[in-house]
């Protein structure tokens, strides 16, 4: 069974906790440019400081493997 991928897992946390990405983007004080880049168009890598910020607000513990 193939590993879901974080931005996935990261995307349905979201939705899951019924929160925008608008949300996740004030909380974590990543531009919401960067996350729509990063989480919808995956054009922008997912870095380990950004996925630390994003952890920390959802209460998660994904990690960018």
């Amino acid at each position: 069974m193939e590993k879901q991928n974080v931005k996935d897992l990261i995307l349905l946390e979201l939705e899951q906790q019924e929160r925008p990405l608008a949300w996740l983007s004030r909380k974590t004080e990543i531009k919401y440019g960067t996350l729509y880049g990063i989480l919808i168009h995956r054009i922008i890598i997912l870095s380990d400081d950004n996925l630390a910020k994003i952890n920390k607000v959802l209460g998660t513990d994904f990690s960018n493997d």
